[in-house]
């Protein structure tokens, strides 16, 4: 007789060798549990699974109090009596599916730390399945871990992967008079053949089949849901994703200053473009608002001090987007806050030409507070005729709350704004986008426009990243910008609320950009809020008021900007620049180096792509170098939201692939 082929189901597998050293760093001491498989070729004793655990966990001199190997760790039962005699101390590492590690989280519920040490795996291969986990049998047949399973009632005979149609309830008459499926030729009815083992145990099909165990999440909801998303991910704009928010912890708090730091680093790049001139020297003493960086040309912007003091040295200093050293001027403060006698304002700008607004404006440093950082005197002067003028107030990012207390707090401000940027630009048309998560700011901004001519306020479906330029202009206009172009190929131009903001303050206080509002908020906070931060304010200073620590923990990360697009700082001593819209604590995966699987071609990151556009070929061409090939899938269009790499069931880093991408092609064009 031919022996039949055997295939191993095993569920899980063991993680890599560096994840379980990131796993158990840190730990004192740890209890391991394993189990002992199933679906697996029974022929010796199962092979200990913690003796590389132990190794690892000796090497870092973390005790293991106990290794226990558990038959069926997922079995309720028997798991019960032997969890009771595991100590319930420190931590627990568990190396099972994730069935047994969840079971023994749930038995602990809460009171003890349980570390995942293995990773499940899926070994369904059935086509009609809803979804599939691991197999069932030894053989060839798969399990398509449907939750429904009653081969108890079918002679052993499963019709979910048997049945050519996945028939549930019996013969459905389409088969030929030699048993064979109309579907599939070649294959017997599932159902006739149920019959025959059934009659031959002395058996009948008679019983009548419940196939709906309300334990589970039924099919039918299941795919309610799966349609709900679609229509989610088409709101407003293609694709998109729904990050949690996170903006409860600072949403209601008012803005307040935060103090003045001893020491400033103002970088001379603050913008896009070319970085500022210095026009001061080691020595020399400045005010505040007073020029300390004169612009490099047309796509540049000037940079002045923040406070008044002392220069104490022009070096190069870490900068919080490039990561790499750039010119910065380190200012120490006097206290004194001695303005400068260009910081004037004005009594009747009314008076003055589209010409000398713009001069005022590019001399008072202006750039795009939404992420962009485009000086405001370049998009104030477009080469077109616009019509239109769009106010970003969505601030989609998770955590951010700073446009949102703007809004709030001083629309008033910003509508004096809008109305400056009115004139520059002689817009007849203007739509105040808000997303309708931040009602507060609704009703304020909603109030303030009454007073406002053409000003209309437009409520949009909160989905990230609905603040994105394009994402915007379609939504509110419905014009789409072409690939290659702008919004003012569209007869738009797009401006951030804090930036008119800061336009309005220029304009009517005569106050540079030397400071903006800053969300901080995060892990640990003990003084998380919204504060007006005075750039070049040293991140330590955040550190040390806003978390009471002098340094990152090892178990966190801190993050220039969102968790979505942010920037991780590395260097504490790097500062806040213009387009610091936030700094969060966040803590860290539970592995920093964790195993990036190969691309599936699953098409989750084509679904959620704004851009639309077909990202895995990024990682197709990008992991071999190939960038031409990434030119032809139109890398340059990305705008690197971060929502493919958000659902990458594979994690693999695509945004780090696609800006790699980006440098080589436009290197070469």
């Amino acid at each position: 007789m031919e022996k039949k082929t055997v295939i191993d189901y095993t569920k899980y597998r063991i993680k890599p060798e560096q994840e379980i050293r990131d796993i158990l760093f840190g730990m004192d001491s740890v209890v391991l549990l394993w189990c002992k498989k199933c679906f697996s070729e029974f022929t010796e004793e199962a092979i200990d699974e913690c003796k590389r655990v132990i190794e690892i966990a000796e090497e870092l001199n973390i005790k293991v109090i106990e290794c226990k190997g558990i038959d069926f760790l997922c079995n309720n039962y028997h798991t019960e009596r032997a969890l009771k005699s595991v100590p319930d101390k420190g931590c627990i590492g568990v190396i099972s599916c994730g069935i047994g590690i969840q079971y023994v989280s749930g038995f602990f519920n809460g009171q003890v730390k349980i570390l995942a040490l293995a990773d499940s795996i899926p070994q369904s291969g059935n086509a009609t399945s809803v979804e599939g986990y691991h197999g069932i049998a030894l053989g060839v047949e798969k399990c398509a871990a449907c939750g429904q399973c009653y081969l108890e009632k079918t002679g052993g005979i499963c019709p979910v992967v048997d049945c050519a149609k996945s028939l549930l309830n019996g013969p459905c008459g389409g088969a030929d008079k030699d048993g064979k499926c109309e579907v599939n030729r070649e294959l017997p009815c599932a159902w006739i053949e149920i019959y025959k083992r059934l009659k031959r145990q002395g058996r009948a099909i008679g019983e009548k089949v419940d196939i709906n165990d309300y334990n589970v999440f039924p099919v039918g909801e299941k795919g309610e849901y799966s349609k709900a998303n679609q229509e989610k991910r088409r709101v407003g704009f293609y694709g998109g994703v729904y990050p949690l928010e996170k903006k409860e912890e600072t949403d209601t708090i008012p803005i307040k200053v935060f103090p003045a730091p001893d020491k400033l680093t103002v970088f001379l790049s603050q913008h896009i473009g070319t970085p500022a001139v210095p026009l001061v020297k080691k020595g020399d003493l400045v005010k505040k608002g007073e020029k300390i960086g004169e612009a490099e040309g047309f796509f540049s912007s000037t940079i002045h001090s923040p406070i008044s003091g002392k220069v104490i040295a022009i070096e190069d200093r870490t900068h919080p987007v490039s990561q790499t050293p750039q010119k910065s001027v380190i200012i120490e403060n006097d206290g004194l806050e001695i303005l400068d006698s260009s910081v004037e304002p004005l009594t009747d700008w009314q008076g003055l030409s589209k010409e000398d607004l713009l001069k005022r404006i590019s001399e008072k440093g202006i750039i795009g507070l939404g992420g962009a950082m485009c000086p405001s005197s370049v998009k104030l002067n477009p080469p077109k005729s616009v019509d239109t003028l769009v106010v970003n107030g969505c601030e989609s990012e998770p955590y951010f709350n700073a446009d949102n207390r703007l809004m709030t707090e001083m629309p008033d401000s910003i509508m004096k704004g809008i109305e400056i940027v009115k004139k520059v630009l002689g817009v007849t048309d203007i739509i105040f986008a808000i997303e309708d998560n931040k009602s507060e700011a609704l009703e304020s901004v909603e109030t303030a426009a009454k007073k406002y001519q053409g000003i209309r306020v437009e409520a949009l479906k909160t989905k990230y990243p609905q603040g994105a330029e394009r994402m915007l202009i379609k939504k509110t206009t419905g014009r789409e910008v072409p690939e290659a172009g702008l919004p003012f190929d569209v007869g738009i131009v797009v401006f951030n609320v804090g930036t008119l903001y800061a336009i309005y303050r220029a304009v009517y206080e005569g106050m540079p950009l030397i400071e903006r509002v800053v969300t901080v908020a995060g892990e640990n906070a003990i003084s998380a809020g919204n504060f007006i931060v005075k750039v070049g304010t040293p991140f330590s200073d955040i550190l040390k008021h806003c978390f009471g620590i002098n340094e990152v923990q090892p178990k966190y990360e801190l993050r220039m900007g969102g968790p979505m697009m942010g920037f991780l700082q590395k260097d504490i001593d790097s500062a806040v620049i213009k387009g610091t819209g936030g700094i969060l604590m966040l803590q860290k995966p539970p592995v920093d180096i964790s195993e990036e699987n190969i691309c599936i071609r699953c098409g989750r990151c084509v679904d959620v792509c704004p851009m639309e556009l077909l990202p895995y070929y990024y990682v197709y061409y990008g992991q071999k170098k190939l960038w031409n090939e990434m030119s032809e899938y139109r890398v340059n269009s990305c705008i690197e939201c971060g929502c493919c790499q958000y659902v990458c069931s594979s994690k693999i880093d695509i945004v780090s692939l696609v800006k790699k991408g980006k440098k080589s092609v436009n290197n070469k064009s």
